[in-house]
């Protein structure tokens, strides 16, 4: 007989702010009864689903309620919607100028009297419904410009507030609280810490083809000192989200139960020198700080710098990957098709992010059918567990790629690990939800397909520690937990002592266990 913990303990996650809590029982349901049952529910809510798949709204409450687990691949200032940025720009003394539909900076609001203060924006609705369409995809229609170019346009209206620390802990409790609402209980988020110092950094260092000798003087003239500010200011900013998001108090926010952790990005459309310094601190921060569990390329890769670079910055991250081992790589790679560049740029973006830069995770990979021997990249893909974070609706706005015409049906028959995410759900105005129900509705995907989504969500993240499931399958848990079940009142001491040292294994326990509640309800609506 299994011994059970003879006390109640804690099973944290990766924030402070939250903890699950597993009381002791004396006698617990049999495994093979609740596997059963488990069973059963799973069988129940898949039958639901396929009765309901004539209706688009009736799948979309049933995603929404839906446990999703991770989202892990969001920009953090394009996750937030242009609404919050307007209500904290009336807030902080913020100006706008009409005639070019701008904000302006408090300290320059008495330059032009035609400005006026943006705490009159909710009455003048004609200004804040056009900024609202010049910070996003909404009315695209009437934009006059492409998806792709409304799409990066919109960062450099918001950027003022967005760029700047002050706003940061109210843009992440934001995410945060919307996250908790489609039951994602994970999240990791792109964003740049120390990115102009780190810039300057490089200038003063001066580009040098010898990669070893550019990071020992980046090293040597105060790259160290920088990465010890951008763990300071990121231990600041987890504390400041939670006091946000009012975490530890009587009325905590919804937020407060989903872990958080960041990826620090590199603009790649920068110079040489600026992107190897950028690099070289994105892989010292993330080998630091408990924040941070990776690296990023952002920044259009269809930007000249950024084609003209992109083996370059290939090779850059191929040495400092041989640095920092252990530091896990995500890259934007292969987010273009047919028109947009020469095609001879669709050839080799994607095998360069995996053979070269050892990315363990892609981010879009749209363009892989271009690629010089698609399938048998792809099957390399599927061996070295590389995941292709799929942005559904992003890759429709931005590249007018959707349907039969984008790789997901390619990437599912090869067997290559796959996870949607939402990329920037503020400036497209959508949700992680809507992902879901996009991918239901257009490939036909059954209830046990979306919950492969959903697990590979985390079993790919970058949270840190051993693995819930033997093996990708998810056919069965390691042994320390195989004969306990996700949403028992109790675990066995050996399964709760694995999950206590490992952080991944504690959120895939967190997700299994919803996914036990979920499937336990009669109606899913």
């Amino acid at each position: 007989m299994l011994r059970r913990a003879p006390l109640y303990f804690f099973l944290g996650l990766l924030t402070s702010s939250s903890c699950f809590i597993f009381s002791v029982a004396a006698q617990v349901p049999s495994t093979s009864n609740s596997q059963q049952s488990s069973t059963r529910s799973e069988a129940q809510a898949a039958s639901w689903f396929e009765a309901h798949r004539s209706q688009p709204a009736a799948l979309r409450a049933f995603v929404q309620r839906m446990p999703k687990g991770g989202d892990i691949h969001s920009h953090l200032s394009g996750a937030v919607y242009a609404e919050h940025y307007l209500e904290w720009a009336a807030t902080d003394g913020y100006c706008v100028n009409p005639n070019a539909g701008t904000l302006v900076e408090p300290k320059a609001c008495n330059q032009d009297s035609s400005y006026f203060p943006a705490s009159e924006l909710f009455n003048r609705t004609s200004v804040y419904d056009s900024l609202i369409n010049r910070w996003s995809t909404r009315n695209l229609q009437f934009a006059g410009k492409s998806g792709h170019d409304q799409f990066f346009e919109a960062f450099a209206g918001f950027g003022t507030i967005s760029d700047s620390m002050s706003r940061r802990d109210d843009m992440v409790a934001s995410v945060a609280n919307r996250a908790a609402s489609q039951h994602i209980t994970y999240l990791e988020l792109m964003l740049t810490v120390q990115g102009s110092e780190v810039r300057q950094l490089g200038r003063e260092v001066g580009w040098n083809q010898d990669f070893q000798a550019m990071h020992e003087q980046l090293l040597k003239r105060g790259l160290t000192e920088l990465v010890t500010l951008g763990s300071q200011q990121l231990t600041q900013l987890e504390s400041e989200v939670a006091k946000t998001l009012g975490c530890g108090t009587p009325k905590p926010q919804p937020g407060c139960t989903v872990t958080v952790r960041y990826l620090q990005q590199t603009t790649r459309t920068k110079s040489p020198v600026e992107v190897f310094a950028q690099l070289a601190y994105a892989f010292a921060l993330a080998s630091s700080s408990k924040q941070v569990v990776g690296i990023n390329l952002v920044a259009p890769e269809d930007h000249p710098i950024a084609l003209r670079d992109y083996t370059l910055q290939m090779q850059m991250l191929q040495f400092l990957k041989r640095q920092y081992p252990n530091v896990k790589v995500s890259l934007h790679a292969g987010e273009l098709t047919l028109g947009l560049v020469p095609t001879e740029n669709l050839r080799f973006h994607i095998r360069q992010a995996v053979e070269v830069a050892q990315a363990s995770r892609i981010g879009h990979g749209v363009d892989i059918l271009f690629e010089e021997r698609p399938f048998e990249l792809m099957k390399q893909m599927q061996q070295r567990g590389v995941l292709v974070e799929i942005c559904l609706t992003s890759n429709e706005v931005i590249l007018n790629v959707q349907g039969n015409q984008h790789p997901f049906m390619e990437y599912w028959k090869a067997g290559v690990p796959m996870t949607l995410a939402s990329d920037d759900e503020g400036i497209s105005r959508i949700d992680l939800s809507h992902e879901y129900l996009l991918a239901a509705t257009r490939y036909g995907l059954a209830y046990k397909d979306l919950k492969r989504l959903v697990r590979n969500s985390l079993e790919y993240s970058f949270a840190p520690g051993n693995s819930l499931w033997k093996s990708p399958e998810f056919k069965a848990m390691v042994p320390a937990c195989a004969s306990d079940t996700p949403g028992d009142t109790s675990v066995s001491t050996g399964c709760s002592t694995f999950l206590q040292k490992s952080d991944r294994a504690r959120i895939q326990w967190q997700l299994e266990s919803e996914f036990t509640r979920f499937e336990s309800l009669q109606n899913w609506l």
